[in-house]
């Protein structure tokens, strides 16, 4: 389930274009509201009372999205799933800016519990940055919502906000690995230390 769901997730915008090419918006949206109570009630169970109100946000802003679609029976409403999952997503990392810690550190210390205090602020900048990311991305899919066309605005969410997400990505990797030059088995760690050698001992960190 959980991979169906990732699958979905992923391929939902050429998803929804190819839907309103052959169902009309109702159809669709009951479609899309039988698969989201599939799994909501495949894992109920799992959730913890801490995990409710961080579920419940986009729960409600999605839910919200299709009583609109099936209420107006117009497949434009869907076109404002992404916004709202990339709003979702920004909440989520904004609020550990101003609580702590951030984000990316705690995703960062769930595969290296010994990493250093040092490392805060830098991860925390990582996490300013993806919430300036989300920010572009609503405010580029929320146009081509409004005013794109179905196929422009398939393009964006389906294929090119993937992109601009995996260059992100590799840009960051590749200036930490720059910054920091601190290797502990990687895939790509033999690649870097000979692009960027680590620093000798009793240098900094």
């Amino acid at each position: 389930m959980r991979v169906l769901v990732a699958i979905v997730g992923l391929g939902y915008p050429l998803l929804v274009y190819a839907g309103l090419l052959v169902f009309e918006p109702r159809v669709l949206v009951l479609g899309v509201g039988v698969f989201l109570l599939a799994r909501a009630a495949s894992s109920w169970r799992t959730w913890k009372r801490r995990d409710l109100g961080r579920v419940m946000v986009p729960v409600v802003l999605v839910a919200a999205v299709l009583v609109g679609a099936a209420i107006v029976n117009d497949g434009r409403v869907l076109l404002f799933v992404p916004a709202l999952v990339n709003g979702a997503l920004l909440i989520g990392f904004a609020r550990t800016l101003r609580r702590g810690p951030s984000m990316i550190e705690t995703y960062a210390r769930l595969r290296h519990p010994e990493l250093l205090a040092s490392r805060g602020p830098y991860l925390r900048a990582v996490t300013a940055m993806w919430c300036g990311f989300f920010i572009i991305n609503i405010t580029i899919s929320a146009l081509l919502a409004l005013y794109g066309t179905l196929e422009a605005w398939s393009v964006y969410n389906g294929i090119l906000a993937y992109v601009l997400i995996g260059i992100l990505l590799a840009a960051e990797r590749v200036y930490r690995y720059w910054r920091f030059r601190n290797y502990q088995g990687g895939l790509l760690d033999p690649v870097f230390r000979r692009v960027f050698p680590p620093p000798t001992a009793g240098g900094p960190r």
